[in-house]
């Protein structure tokens, strides 16, 4: 390797020479340096080491040589191949641009017909030229797959199920438990579960000024129970908790304040809840009825009769169903039918019954009293999550059909 090859080199590739043949040259030598370094080498006896470098530079270099070749000839290739394409004219390759201009645009409006994103034009670009839209599909909502079973909190929740019965469940964690029963320490053993239905008619209530109490005994682990007041129309207040073998009770949660409705027929009557009676002689009034003189007994009596006989016509239908009393007698009977619509969700969601809003008590708990006329009522209950993700709809229908006999007069 004479002088001229090695100065046409750059100086990492003679410092790869001196390395392969076992030298390490310093970092600031000059390449002229290593030149003479190189061939310094070359003219001293070649050591077996020396041999086997230089082996190895040749076969590097051959495979170097060969790499450029190859390249060499793949790039000759590719021009011969691009110079042997014919030119396209001018007016074909703008039919061609114009062709694929309407196909982009048809597939534009394909997509747009099943795209639910949103339009955002690029501001620059649209006031030039009318830019194509620019959709972004939007990711489908996702929905808890089912509601849990325990929502780790401690809560009881009553809700009134008729006049003689209460029902509530509740949720008590593994954690408060144990906090208690160490609280008890020993008091702990043989305690029970039990629930402390308070009566707190007429009183605000604070834990120790109930009308009176009495003790439900909880077993089997349960977490909700039906619990038999026997007193209608009264409020109740109920205490999830510990009772120890001494008698003392520990309070776990307290629920929420219930009324439960009256068993029988409402003592409030107004105009909504008039009776029949009443009714008939408010018409009767209007009508001029109570003006007729003695000498008109006959024509009182037709209207008096005619008035009757629309009215218990119309009574069969009506929200009371009743059977119209006769005047000549002193005997009657009323029967009337109400409906009571309850029910729980999660405190803060949107319900509605029949398309109406109803408000929730802060538990989430409410209850409804509806007039019951005859036929089928169809009640369509609707919740919604306070996030407006979910929605469940329950919807009771109740029949109602009402006979009325003829008196039976006994001799």
């Amino acid at each position: 390797m004479d002088k001229k090859k090695l100065m046409r080199k750059t100086k990492s590739e003679l410092v790869e020479i001196l390395e392969m043949r076992g030298i390490e040259p310093r970092a600031d030598v000059l390449k002229e340096d290593l030149v003479e370094q190189i061939l310094a080498t070359e003219r001293k006896k070649d050591s077996p080491r020396q041999k086997k470098a230089k082996r190895k530079e040749a076969q590097k270099v051959e495979k170097r040589d060969k790499r450029a070749k190859a390249e060499g000839k793949e790039k000759k290739k590719k021009e011969e191949k691009k110079s042997k394409k014919k030119k396209v004219p001018k007016e074909e390759k703008k039919r061609t641009r114009e062709a694929e201009a309407v196909r982009t645009e048809q597939q534009r409006v394909e997509e747009t017909k099943y795209s639910t994103g949103f339009f955002r034009p690029e501001t620059a670009a649209y006031e030039q030229k009318a830019a194509a839209p620019v959709f972004e599909r939007a990711e489908p909502p996702s929905f808890p797959t089912a509601l849990p079973h325990r929502y780790g909190d401690d809560r009881i929740v009553a809700m009134v199920r008729d006049p003689y019965w209460v029902f509530a469940y509740w949720e008590i964690t593994p954690e408060t438990y144990e906090r208690v029963q160490q609280e008890l320490g020993d008091r702990a053993d043989g305690s029970r579960t039990v629930l402390r239905v308070y009566d707190i008619t007429g009183v605000a209530f604070t834990g120790d000024n109930a009308n009176s109490h009495f003790d439900v005994e909880v077993v089997g682990g349960a977490d909700n129970w039906y619990i038999n007041t026997g007193r209608p129309n009264r409020a109740f207040c109920i205490d999830v908790g510990l009772l120890t073998p001494q008698g003392t009770f520990h309070t776990l949660a307290r629920s929420n304040a219930v009324h439960s409705p009256r068993s029988g027929m409402s003592e409030e009557v107004d105009e909504c809840w008039m009776s029949l009676e009443e009714e008939f002689e408010r018409i009767y009034a209007l009508s001029g009825g109570f003006q007729i003189g003695k000498g008109s007994l006959e024509l009182r009596e037709m209207m008096e009769k005619q008035l009757r006989m629309q009215l218990a016509s119309e009574a069969v239908g009506s929200l009371f169903s009743m059977a119209v009393p006769k005047k000549e007698r002193g005997f009657w009977f009323v029967l009337n039918t109400e409906l009571i619509l309850y029910g729980a969700t999660e405190p803060g969601a949107r319900v509605t019954v029949q398309g109406r809003p109803v408000i929730l008590r802060p538990d989430g708990t409410f209850s409804l009293r509806f007039a019951l006329p005859d036929g089928t009522q169809v009640i369509p209950v609707t919740a919604q999550s306070t996030d407006g993700v979910e929605e469940r709809t329950i919807t009771p229908t109740v029949t109602r059909t009402t006979t009325a006999s003829e008196p039976v007069m006994q001799e």
